[in-house]
């Protein structure tokens, strides 16, 4: 027996479909003040990024683009670091998707080096991620440089 395309494809389509997340809503201030286990304002040292397979979600082709943030901590609101540490903040955004199904869209801000942020974290001194979309603010963007 010979499959035709039109049979297989429609199939395949709503198998795609059932694993369709959508994308997260922000959360309010007062969520994320509770929840963090470092609320920070600091100074952007640098930001590098890598392109890889996507752990979040499991399309046909599912890339991210993942971002180191180095943050020189100015100011703690809460938590266990103190001003003047440096620390490492890991935030995605989606790079391919194909299909372009709906889901997490990533971290809806991405500083630049020598932008001042405010960051909503989650985990330890190992490993920080922001609270996803909203947990990073861009208080003030870094001067161009002439």
């Amino acid at each position: 027996m010979k499959l035709h395309w039109t049979k297989v494809l429609p199939g395949i389509f709503a198998m795609l479909l059932i694993s369709v997340q959508a994308a997260v809503a922000p959360h309010p201030k007062e969520d994320m003040e509770k929840g963090a286990s470092l609320i920070i304002e600091g100074k952007v040292l640098s930001v590098t990024s890598k392109t890889q397979k996507s752990k979040i979600e499991k399309g046909i082709i599912a890339r991210d683009r993942v971002y180191t943030i180095q943050i020189k901590i100015n100011q703690v609101e809460k938590g266990k670091a103190k001003v003047g540490d440096e620390i490492s903040v890991s935030a995605w955004k989606p790079s391919t998707r194909i299909p372009p199904l709906p889901g997490p869209q990533g971290h809806g801000s991405i500083p630049a080096k020598g932008d001042l942020v405010k960051m909503y974290l989650l985990g330890d001194a190992k490993t920080y991620e922001p609270y996803m979309p909203n947990g990073i603010s861009i208080l003030k963007e870094a001067e161009p440089k002439k």
